[in-house]
C-alpha cells in the first residue's frame, strides 16, 4: 500500500470544500421541504436556491440574468445545444471539432435531426483560430465554443469572439462551455458578449450532481424537460436545494481566491514542466507554456499505453487521468485524433486543484519516471 496518495484529477471532480459541505448539510439538515411549495418550509427552500442563482450570476456577471439549475455540465451544454440549435428557421449550427463529449453528442442529435453542423478543427495544440470560427457560424443558429478545454487547458478569446460575432453574425446565439474555466478566468471579462454560459458544481468543490446554464436576455431554449414549471418553464423537476446552497457556496469561494490560486497554481506548473524536462520526449507537455491556464497539463505519452502508465502511477499512489473522464473508458481520447497526433501517442491528463502541494507534484515525477524506467525493454 503506497504511503500516502496524491490526487491528481481536478478537472474530473474535484473534493468538496469545507465550507460547500456545511452549507450542503445545513439545508439538509434543516430544511427538507420542496422549493415549489407554498408554505413557510417551501419558501424557505426558494430563497435557499435564489441566493445559490444570485452567487452564480455574480461569478459569471450581470449580463446573465436566468440561472438555470441543472444537474452538471453535460446536462447544461445539452440545453443549450439542443434547446437554441433546434429552434427558428436556421438549420445550422457550428463548434470547434474539440468541444466536450456533451457538446459534441448533441451537435451529433441535432445532425440526425437535418440541422447542418459545421465543425471547424483545431490547430497541433489545440488552438482555434478565430476567423475561421466566425466563418463557420455566419448565418448560423447557434456558435458553441469552450473557454477552457478539459483536456488540454488551451483558453479561447471568448470576448473577443463574442464581439467579431455581433458585428459579423448578430443572429447566431453563442453558448460557452465554462465548466473548467471557474476559479481559473475572471469569467466577467472572458465570457464577453456570450449568450448563455455552462457551470458544473463538481469542478470547484461543490458536490456531484448539481450544475447551472447561465442566460442573457437574448437567449431563449427550448425545454428538454417536461412535467412541472419550475424555473420558467425551462426545467421541469424538483430542484436539488443542498446541492444548490453547496454550488453556490463553491461558486463565490472559487472566485474569491481565484487570483491567489492561479498564483499558487502557475508555481506548481512550473515544477512540473521543469521536471518532465527530465524525461524527454516520453512524457512531456502538448501545449506550450503560457498557452494554457495553470495547473492543467495534457502530457503526450510514448512508450505504453496510456491505461498502462495509469496503473503504474497508482500503485505508486498517485492518481491522474487519460483525459478526459467522459472517455476513460476509452482506449485512446478522441481529442487525439482531432489534433492528428500520431496512433503512438497517448495522453496522460494531470489536473491539480486546491490541496494540491509541491510535494504532490514531486511525487508524480518520480513515480512516472519509475513507471517508465521499468518499461524500458
Amino acid at each position: 500500500m503506497p504511503p500516502r496518495s496524491v490526487y491528481l484529477d481536478h478537472a474530473a471532480s474535484a473534493p468538496v470544500t469545507p465550507e460547500a459541505r456545511a452549507a450542503l448539510l445545513q439545508t439538509l439538515d434543516q430544511n427538507a421541504a420542496n422549493p415549489s411549495s407554498l408554505h413557510a418550509p417551501g419558501v424557505a427552500a426558494a430563497r435557499i436556491l435564489e441566493r445559490a442563482r444570485d452567487a452564480l450570476r455574480a461569478v459569471t456577471g450581470s449580463r446573465f440574468r436566468r440561472a438555470v439549475l441543472v444537474s452538471g455540465g453535460t446536462e447544461a451544454n445539452n440545453l443549450a445545444v439542443l434547446g437554441l440549435g433546434r429552434g427558428g428557421r436556421k438549420r445550422r449550427v457550428a463548434a470547434t471539432a474539440i468541444e466536450h463529449a456533451s457538446v459534441l453528442s448533441a451537435l451529433d442529435h441535432l445532425r440526425e435531426q437535418g440541422v447542418e453542423v459545421a465543425l471547424v478543427p483545431p490547430g497541433p495544440a489545440g488552438e482555434i483560430d478565430l476567423d475561421r470560427l466566425l466563418a463557420a457560424a455566419r448565418g448560423a443558429a447557434l456558435l458553441a465554443v469552450h473557454l477552457v478545454h478539459n483536456e488540454l487547458g488551451t483558453v479561447v478569446d471568448v470576448a473577443a469572439l463574442s464581439g467579431e460575432l455581433t458585428r459579423v453574425s448578430p443572429e447566431t446565439v453563442l453558448h460557452v462551455d465554462a465548466v473548467q474555466a471557474l476559479g481559473r478566468l475572471d469569467l466577467p471579462a472572458a465570457l464577453g458578449e456570450s449568450a448563455s454560459v455552462a457551470l458544473s458544481g463538481h469542478k470547484v468543490g461543490a458536490p456531484q450532481g448539481v450544475g447551472a446554464l447561465l442566460l442573457a436576455g437574448e437567449a431563449h431554449p427550448r425545454p428538454l424537460l417536461f412535467g412541472g414549471e419550475q424555473q420558467d418553464g425551462l426545467r421541469a423537476g424538483t430542484e436539488n436545494v443542498p446541492g444548490a446552497a453547496a454550488f453556490g457556496v463553491a461558486a463565490r469561494q472559487a472566485a474569491a481566491e481565484r487570483a491567489t490560486s492561479v498564483e499558487r497554481l502557475a508555481r506548481l506548473d512550473r515544477r512540473l514542466r521543469a521536471g518532465l524536462e527530465d524525461l524527454g520526449d516520453s512524457l512531456r507537455p502538448f501545449v506550450p507554456p503560457g498557452r494554457a491556464v495553470p495547473g492543467l497539463l495534457a502530457l503526450a505519452l510514448r512508450g505504453l499505453p496510456p491505461e498502462v502508465m495509469l496503473h503504474k502511477l497508482e500503485r505508486r499512489g498517485v492518481f491522474a487521468s487519460a483525459g478526459s473522464a467522459c472517455h476513460a473508458r476509452h482506449a485512446r481520447s478522441p481529442l487525439l485524433d482531432a489534433l492528428g497526433t500520431p496512433r503512438d501517442v497517448g495522453l496522460i491528463r494531470v489536473s491539480m486543484g486546491r490541496g494540491t502541494t509541491e510535494e504532490d507534484v514531486d511525487a508524480f515525477l518520480e513515480a512516472a519516471h519509475d513507471a517508465l524506467r521499468e518499461s524500458m525493454p
